[in-house]
């Protein structure tokens, strides 16, 4: 019995994609028959002396390892054979080859681009926007660097990450805002396994140096007590209801243990109740009540009688019934949230502060101060709505522990 098989470029057919199948040729006394490989190729990429594709080819990590072990395995077969004398004949190596591409057909072949969209619409379905846009932003950004040109996940190794981290430190891009690509990336890259769009085995973030991104550190946010009272005792025209509104937008977050803007902006009425402010944070889900700060209860005192009052009960006139979409709702607070920080920051210009203040110095400023005078770490972490001691750390960074330094220098 004479039996051959080799790996060919079935030109005769021409697919969708313009290319043509890789296809096994079984020979079994001078009768052909073919399996496909599930792979195709252009000519031009096509080696057929080697029975693979060249290195040009874009999948040709991919596609070679595959048709090295299809040959390898037939080999196999047609060796054990001849060694025990059993009849060949061409289903038995039609199910070698079925069998090495089933896996290889179970990975879907969607790319890393249209993967990315695919979880950026399932995350604006959920009305988790936020999330949606950092999944856009990371994907923008890794547009920029391949020049929008798109990988299979198969196709991403170590290199690819290195690279793209040298490209984001060239574009002097902050390692907060590395940080955030790199864990959306990766993020990413496991919902890919856990859907079967990429093999399990093919995980470049395992060799990657990302121990750097999980806590990254911060450029120092805070400002003390006394600029604080600075912006506090600033005389503003009442009529500048724009500024006048910044400035209680800021003191309203100190006083109240840095409250977040986003749910500074949610506020209604009904959250606050014999003078104790109760609502649950958008970012956690955790709940918190605590009774207000006088200057906070001056501020909303402010707001009670006041013209232009939101129509739809909230206490800040920044929300109205007009922004009734989860979508409207966070375009509308992106747009004050500018303005305010813009405000804010001339403000502190106004009285010396060279620090760059927004909304969030507020609250970082809330956590030094309190460290400052005292106050332990775990108090400040429950205060914050940390879940880790880890992250309360990252805001007290860089004043080190002024209450260790104060137990310290007064034994010495």
């Amino acid at each position: 019995m004479s039996v051959s098989t080799k790996l060919i470029l079935r030109t005769s057919k021409i697919l969708s994609n313009g290319e043509h199948p890789i296809m096994l040729r079984i020979t079994i006394n001078r009768q052909s028959q073919f399996v496909t490989t599930k792979k195709t190729s252009s000519v031009d990429h096509w080696d057929e002396q080697g029975q693979s594709v060249r290195k040009t080819h874009p999948d040709n990590k991919t596609i070679n390892p595959l048709l090295k072990n299809i040959n390898s395995k037939t080999d196999l077969y047609l060796l054990n054979a001849g060694e025990e004398e059993s009849v060949v004949n061409f289903d038995d190596i039609k199910q070698i080859v079925l069998k090495l591409t089933s896996t290889d057909r179970e990975i879907k072949t969607k790319s890393l681009f249209s993967f990315f969209e695919d979880e950026i619409k399932r995350l604006k379905s959920q009305d988790r926007l936020g999330y949606a846009e950092t999944y856009q932003s990371t994907l923008n950004c890794i547009k920029r660097f391949t020049n929008e040109k798109d990988y299979a996940f198969i196709n991403i190794q170590l290199d690819f990450l290195r690279k793209f981290e040298v490209h984001l430190i060239e574009r002097s891009c902050a390692i907060t805002t590395r940080s955030v690509y790199f864990r959306t990336f990766r993020t990413l890259w496991k919902t890919a396994i856990k859907d079967k769009l990429c093999p399990e085995k093919h995980y470049p973030f395992k060799d990657f140096a990302f121990s750097k991104y999980n806590a990254p550190r911060t450029k120092k946010r805070a400002i003390s007590k006394a600029q604080i009272d600075k912006i506090l005792e600033i005389k503003i025209d009442p009529k500048d209801d724009a500024i006048l509104n910044s400035r209680n937008y800021f003191m309203f977050s100190f006083y109240c243990r840095g409250l977040n803007f986003t749910d500074l902006a949610s506020l209604k009425w009904e959250n606050i109740v014999d003078g104790e402010l109760n609502y649950t944070r958008a970012k956690t889900g955790e709940e918190f009540r605590f009774k207000l700060h006088g200057l906070a209860l001056d501020i909303i005192s402010h707001y009670q009688n006041m013209d232009g009052n939101s129509d739809a009960g909230y206490i800040f006139p920044i929300l109205y019934k007009r922004h009734a979409t989860p979508a409207s709702i966070r375009d509308r607070k992106k747009k004050i949230l500018k303005r305010v920080n813009g405000d804010i920051k001339e403000l502190a210009k106004s009285v010396g502060i060279e620090k760059t203040v927004t909304t969030y110095v507020a609250r970082h400023s809330y956590a030094t101060i309190l460290r400052t005078n005292g106050i332990s770490k775990e108090v400040i972490s429950q205060s914050l709505g940390h879940d880790s001691l880890k992250t309360t750390d990252i805001y007290l960074d860089d004043i080190g522990d002024p209450v260790l330094d104060a137990l310290i220098n007064a034994a010495l």
